[in-house]
């Protein structure tokens, strides 16, 4: 079994190694722009990007289908490689993060920027104008689940802002929901107030009575969002499997993508690809650098699952 420990660190700016490279997503808002413009001057960036109907990745020019994406990292010192996950989605994420954990990596580093306030449809409304309307949860190479199969036991929503699409995972998946399911909130929030905007929209799907777990875990800490997947995996009966959706904030995005990419026999990702709009947040606040160690098991050593 891999194990796998993190290390933060918090600041006001960002920055990496002279002459790392930085994969990165295009830059949406301030944030993701001031993030970029801070790493550019000593590295070599490279945009990454994922397309959801073909399930290609696109590094730095270069394609190829995300089941083999592993070719496209081959010739990178993957020691001096920083993911800027601001900027990244999360299929980007998990799929750079499982080429790098197949590689056998010692460790990632990880950088992320919360915004200092979101979009609203309305000023001063209660409704997030964050994405456009999703493509459905669609699979993605290494982490696809059969959401119907008799040895899936449980699953882990971490929600944010967006009730629709937890009901959309409900709806169009309605085999989950014999399912044990746990909906983890990320509270305490990036800013006091802001975990009230997202309990509060998920209500009436809590009270329609369903049996559904609720937990918590700080909005911008990967350890602890993967300490709560642990938690339901260690639980699983033997030989049986759990999905992730990460459907809340990016740092816990990033623990599921590393939690997936771990536990690949395990664990499967239920994702819907939103489309992320322009300008989905505004200004900068806290900066943070993740650094995630992973420690391997010897090659003939006993690699049950426990």
């Amino acid at each position: 079994m891999i194990e796998v420990r993190f290390r933060a660190q918090e600041g006001d700016s960002a920055s990496a190694d002279g002459g790392a490279t930085v994969l990165h997503g295009p830059a949406l808002d301030e944030r993701g722009q001031a993030v970029l413009d801070a790493l550019r001057p000593n590295c070599k960036m490279m945009e990454v990007t994922y397309d959801v109907e073909q399930m290609v990745l696109h590094v730095g020019g270069e394609a190829r289908g995300a089941d083999v994406a592993d070719e496209l990292f081959q010739g990178l010192d993957k020691g001096r490689v920083v993911l800027e996950a601001t900027t990244l989605g999360f299929a980007e994420l998990f799929s750079i993060i499982g080429c790098f954990v197949r590689a056998k990596v010692p460790g990632l580093e990880i950088i992320y920027v919360e915004p200092r306030s979101y979009s609203r449809v309305h000023p001063g409304g209660d409704l997030f104008a964050l994405s456009e309307p999703t493509r459905g949860y669609q699979p993605i190479p290494h982490s696809i689940v059969d959401l119907g199969a008799d040895e899936l036991e449980a699953g882990v929503f971490f929600l944010g802002f967006e009730p629709e699409r937890l009901d959309r995972a409900l709806e169009e998946h309605q085999m989950i929901s014999s399912k044990e399911i746990k909906l983890v909130f990320g509270i305490p929030a990036f800013q006091p107030g802001w975990e009230l905007d997202s309990v509060v929209p998920h209500l009436p799907r809590l009270e329609q009575g369903a049996a559904m777990e609720i937990a918590y875990c700080a909005a911008n800490d990967p350890e602890a969002a993967f300490e709560r997947l642990e938690t339901t995996r260690r639980a699983l009966g033997h030989g049986n499997r759990m999905f992730v959706a990460p459907i809340g904030t990016k740092p816990c995005g990033i623990a599921a993508a590393i939690f997936a990419s771990v536990y690949p026999e395990q664990v499967g990702l239920l994702f819907d690809h939103p489309r992320r709009r322009a300008k989905r947040s505004t200004g900068a606040s806290r900066w943070h650098c993740y650094r995630i160690e992973f420690t391997y098991p010897a090659p003939n050593s006993d690699q049950r699952c426990s």
